[in-house]
């Protein structure tokens, strides 16, 4: 179910559970890089050599989006725990439009140029924060239609951490591309969930691209 946020009826326990929780589904995506490129789906606004292009996004996690299937039902709600799974949506803006730290910034704000969907496998207890690979992580991105996608797979970054992920491929422009991903926490946003910013380094792996 969907997170709800905390009751004022609750106690401080269930309080804490939930602020780790918070704080645990930001392993779900986590890249502090220098250049921010404005993304388009068009080949000639990118840049690289003729067989590579890298671009800057940023994603804003949205916490109403959230479903954590629990291993252990007897598990607190929302709560993820090692052998959980997690489902989780976003929406994807240009590189440096999102600020950094404890923000209010809506994930459903006007000006987003796509949208974002993960699904994550928990590795570690939702109050460890210094394991680098707290998840494992599938990241489906879908740009201006559902014709220009990405998709990405690796470790997650566990919170504020740094962390390189593979790209299996895409559709449209992305097709056949290969390559990797910089992702990092740069923050949380009005619902309590990541802000991220993302570098796609790719690599078309056939003979042709599509402009």
């Amino acid at each position: 179910m969907p997170f709800t946020g905390i009751s004022k009826h609750e106690d401080g326990a269930v309080m804490t559970r939930r602020r780790y929780m918070r704080k645990a589904i930001c392993l779900l995506a986590g890249p502090a890089v220098a250049a921010m490129i404005p993304i388009s789906t068009r080949a000639e606004d990118r840049q690289g050599k003729d067989d590579e292009e890298t671009f800057t996004v940023d994603v804003a996690l949205n916490g109403a989006t959230l479903i954590v299937n629990h291993v252990d039902p007897t598990q607190p709600p929302q709560v993820p725990f090692p052998g959980d799974t997690l489902v989780i949506k976003g929406t994807i803006y240009r590189g440096g439009t999102l600020p950094s730290g404890i923000t209010n910034n809506d994930p459903n704000a006007s000006g987003g140029i796509g949208k974002i969907t993960c699904r994550a496998l928990i590795l570690v207890q939702p109050t460890d924060f210094t394991t680098p690979a707290a998840s494992f992580v599938t990241e489906l991105y879908t740009f201006s239609n559902d014709t220009e996608t990405i998709i990405a797979d690796g470790p997650g970054a566990n919170l504020y951490a740094t962390v390189l992920r593979a790209v299996l491929g895409g559709t449209g422009h992305f097709e056949s591309v290969t390559g990797e991903i910089i992702e990092k926490n740069i923050g949380l946003n009005s619902t309590g969930f990541c802000n991220l910013r993302i570098t796609f380094k790719l690599k078309q792996s056939g003979s042709e691209r599509h402009g």
